[in-house]
């Protein structure tokens, strides 16, 4: 009787058959079950189509227990193992960087993506053979559940865990009363309603269920990141804000419990509400108001008030300076708003005024002093000419009268004074 084979290509000797050479062929089935039970075998991948087959009586690549595909495939690459009525039993790594089908019959096949590791069975159903695979490993770090998995007890993730499914749900609890949903492309849902949503590289955290965002910290809650923007109507604390930086409104600050008309002055460490006498008061739009007699000599310092704090209809601007004349030289030796003083000749002075009048029609004071006890350097004097910002002072002897007489000197000095309204 002819000899037969197993699925793994073992000949069972026909009886009274191999006579004298029987030793050789049990060798050689020997070598067969060895490979089939621990056999690891390297098949190279080429193209996208590869056929790997057990052939009966001989130690085949495809009759190893383990398959370790590699080469380089140029696509998702098709992998049959043939015979299509053998039934195998293989563990497999794809150490390929493309997928690969591995392919019996027209029946299912076993798809293992780059890296992966995974346990396969062909049925040897003939034509129609399929082929069912369990992964054990998508890479050698990895571990992937192609279907549901349960954990009872507790689970430690040292790495990554991926949800592969673009609506995966992530549920906690013994009746998964919390729950996180993936939503393609958008972010996180919480318990369906709650949404966490990561966005080039933004964080937004949108309340759809009552409108409403509570985060409770029992020390500190905090945010770092350049910028800090809040898009929203009111926005409450109910506690200090500490702030280390500069804070820009671009509205109003308004704050509560204010009395109209106070204003807030610093007193170290905060500011106070402090309220203006009777004589000044402010209007919340800013305007300030002093009473009529309010204002006192002792309550105004020298020169701090000029035209530009007076309205243009009511300013006074004033001037005064005492000219000391020595030797022909005149030097103002104490003033109030002049800016020097130009000498055009005997008995003829001009003086520069600080803060320019707004016209020439100002009513100016000259008197000449006396320096040395003589008398005899007091004359008369006239101003010559006015401008906005300049006034001619003339002086001349005392006597004649007549103008036409009458010589223009210099005298020890004169005290000139206007203001102009």
């Amino acid at each position: 009787m002819a000899s037969t084979y197993t699925n793994s290509g073992i000949e069972k000797i026909g009886s009274g058959e191999q006579a004298g050479t029987w030793g050789t062929t049990t060798n050689n089935n020997l070598d067969i079950i060895d490979k089939s039970i621990n056999g690891v075998q390297s098949l190279t991948l080429t193209g996208t189509t590869d056929t790997f087959t057990v052939v009966d009586g001989n130690i085949s690549d495809a009759g190893a227990k383990v398959l370790v595909l590699g080469g380089s495939p140029s696509g998702t690459h098709t992998l049959t193992l043939a015979p299509n009525d053998a039934d195998k039993l293989h563990l497999v790594q794809n150490g390929t960087s493309q997928t690969v089908n591995i392919s019996q019959g027209s029946g299912s096949n076993a798809t293992l993506v780059a890296g992966e590791i995974a346990w396969i069975f062909c049925d040897g159903a003939g034509a129609g053979a399929a082929v069912t695979k369990q992964t054990i490993s998508s890479s050698p770090a990895t571990f992937t559940v192609g279907t549901d998995l349960t954990v009872t007890g507790d689970a430690s993730v040292g790495d990554d865990l991926s949800l592969a499914s673009d609506g995966a749900i992530l549920n906690f609890g013994a009746d998964s009363d919390v729950n996180i949903t993936h939503v393609h492309d958008t972010g996180l849902l919480i318990n369906a309603a709650r949404e966490l949503r990561f966005r080039d590289s933004d964080l937004k955290i949108l309340s759809s269920a009552d409108g409403q965002l509570d985060i409770d910290a029992d020390t500190e809650l905090e945010l770092t990141a350049p910028t800090l923007q809040m898009n929203v109507t009111t926005a409450d604390l109910n506690g200090n804000l500490d702030v280390s930086g500069n804070t820009t409104l671009g509205g109003q600050l308004i704050m509560p419990d204010v009395t109209d008309a106070k204003i807030l002055v610093a007193d170290g460490t905060s500011y106070q509400e402090v309220a203006v006498s009777g004589d000044v008061t402010i209007a919340n739009t800013g305007a300030v108001t002093i009473a009529n007699d309010a204002v006192e000599t002792a309550m105004i310092a020298d020169g701090q008030i000029t035209t530009a704090k007076l309205a243009g209809s009511v300013a006074v601007i004033g001037m005064s300076a005492k000219v000391t004349i020595s030797g022909g030289s005149p030097a103002i030796t104490a003033s109030v708003n002049t800016d020097g003083i130009t000498d055009n000749g005997t008995g003829d002075f001009t003086i520069a005024i600080l803060t320019d009048y707004d016209n020439v029609n100002f009513a100016a004071t000259v008197t000449t002093f006396d320096d040395d006890g003589t008398n005899r350097n007091v004359g008369d004097n006239t101003v010559e000419a006015q401008a906005v910002g300049t006034i001619q002072i003339k002086t001349y002897r005392a006597t004649p009268s007549e103008a036409s007489v009458r010589g223009a000197f210099d005298p020890d000095g004169f005290f000139v004074m206007s203001n102009a309204q």
